[in-house]
């Protein structure tokens, strides 16, 4: 009994340890993803299309 509550302790270990790396990276994590951004991109994606695809958008 006590080998089987050692092991659930040890993955719980693991697992919240795992949690709090995950959310460390993704709290440190910069953005830069801002609307003006976001405009850039699909005009660059507008852009590549040819001119076949262009006539449907």
């Amino acid at each position: 009994m006590l080998a089987v509550s050692s092991v659930a302790v040890v993955f719980a270990a693991i697992s919240i340890v795992g949690a709090c790396t995950l959310a460390l990276l993704v709290s440190t994590q910069q953005r830069k993803i801002n609307s003006a951004h976001g405009m850039t991109a699909f005009h660059r994606h507008l852009d590549a299309l040819s001119d076949d695809s262009r006539e449907h958008v």
